[in-house]
């Protein structure tokens, strides 16, 4: 009998997650694509997609705060069978989001140059990232619609149609990067510039193609338009009280994060191009971990509002125990296969390659270990209604100890850029993962949110 639950569970987790990581590989395989685009335009245009992708970052977080707040909502919601709530999270959600998205346009668009000098003080850098801001800023717009629709489908268990849009997305950027950025078929050679333009392009068909699917599948997104923004002053008082604590969780994580970034932008362009050729390699790494947590999240979120808080808690537990594991040998296989990796990328400089490949190799080594707080206060702990907990543990482990001590050691000493990330992940990652075991144990984060427990 345990045998057989078992294999129910590992085929209906690898239902889940198979998807949204393949569709998390095309998009950090579209990003590493970009970057190798870009490197043939020189270090400085690579540091420069990378300050500006700093802001970029920033501005999905924000997305991802507002769309994972509502995923715990809407997969109990889906559990307990409530559509008429799932519409009412779906709309707030959305119009959040765009009004984020709007603000950070009209700061990127108008205000480049000022906000890529938060990052870097080398006027060279600056005056790219200008370029490629001023463009990519109008990207946003579409990139809220599209996390926020990708959650919901995934929160009601349709995990194909994110693929598929992404699909026809990365398609696009590829292949206008490549006409844009060189000047290609008759098009003149836009550097930078036609990166931009080509992430432009492929979010905004992403978000018909989404639109689309929302509006011609399932008897949940086919309700009239005013259902879905027709709440009342009390549900939006639950939708604050559970999502706002994700979104301020995200934002303060991403602050964090990008004082990391004004650090290691500060070492020099030689090394702040390895760290980002780096950084668009660990993504390729972090999908299957997006996939585990989306599935832990959906199975998690939907048992509890089903009323099964038990079955819920062994649900969870499997996917703890898988994380380290999935660590070990993802870890093992990009640690060998990382030079031959980055030798497919032209960089500029043997000082960038080489940090690039120190900073995946540690990052190899540390992988069991940096994601088992993500999978328990991602994919469990907000799913289960528990959304504020994150908050206090990024604060504890960020700003007591990895922020200062980046600060210290990239502002005050002369060490060496690979000492940063294995600092970073130290103080980060070390306290965090006792802690949230710790709070797993006890069970305190089951919290029924759906109308059947009210």
């Amino acid at each position: 009998m345990k045998k057989k639950e078992n294999q129910g569970f590992v085929i209906n987790m690898l239902r889940l997650a198979l998807p949204i990581a393949l569709q998390q590989l095309l998009v950090s395989c579209a990003q590493l694509i970009d970057t190798a685009m870009v490197t043939n335009l020189g270090n400085i245009t690579v540091s420069a997609v990378g300050v500006s992708s700093r802001w970029i970052f920033l501005m999905n977080l924000f997305y991802f705060g507002i769309s994972s707040g509502s995923a715990a909502m809407i997969s109990q919601y889906w559990g307990a069978k409530e559509k008429s709530n799932i519409r009412k999270t779906c709309g707030i959600a959305m119009a959040l989001s765009l009004a984020v998205a709007a603000l950070f346009c009209f700061a990127m668009a108008s205000f480049p140059e000022p906000l890529a000098r938060v990052f870097t003080n080398e006027e060279a850098v600056v005056k790219e990232a200008a370029k490629y801001m001023r463009i990519v800023a109008f990207m946003g717009l579409f990139g809220a619609f599209n996390q926020i629709a990708c959650t919901v489908l995934r929160a009601t268990e349709k995990v194909n149609p994110p693929l598929f849009s992404s699909i026809a997305a990365v398609a696009i950027n590829t292949t206008f990067n490549y006409i844009l950025i060189f000047g290609k078929l008759g098009f003149p050679a836009l550097g930078i510039r036609g990166a931009a333009l080509a992430s432009l392009l492929s979010t905004a068909v992403q978000s018909v193609i989404l639109l689309v699917v929302m509006r011609t599948s399932g008897e949940v997104f086919k309700a009239p338009i005013k259902e879905f923004f027709n709440v009342g002053r009390e549900y939006i008082k639950k939708f604050v009280k559970i999502c706002m604590p994700v979104v301020l969780n995200e934002g303060v994580w991403a602050i964090g994060t990008n004082i990391y970034a004004m650090v290691f932008a500060r070492q020099g362009s030689e090394n702040y191009a390895g760290y980002t050729i780096f950084s668009s390699i660990e993504q390729i790494a972090f999908v299957f971990f997006v996939g585990i947590c989306h599935a832990c999240s959906i199975m998690t979120g939907k048992t509890i509002g089903e009323g099964k808080e038990n079955e819920a808690y062994k649900l969870a537990k499997k996917f703890v125990i898988m994380t380290p594991i999935i660590g070990v040998f993802t870890g093992t296989i990009l640690g060998f296969c990382r030079e031959p990796l980055l030798s497919l990328l032209n960089i500029e400089t043997q000082g960038a390659f080489d940090l690039a490949s120190k900073l995946i190799l540690i990052y190899c080594l540390w992988l069991p270990i940096r994601n088992i707080p993500y999978t328990l206060i991602v994919g469990t702990f907000r799913a289960g209604g528990d959304t504020k907990i994150g908050i206090l543990y990024d604060c504890i482990s960020m700003y007591l100890i990895a922020v200062p001590l980046i600060i210290y050691l990239g502002m005050a000493t002369d060490v060496e850029f690979h000492y940063l990330l294995i600092a970073m992940y130290l103080g980060e990652d070390l306290l965090k993962s006792i802690l949230s075991l710790q709070r797993f144990r006890s069970k305190k984060w089951i919290k029924n949110i759906t109308d059947k427990n009210t």
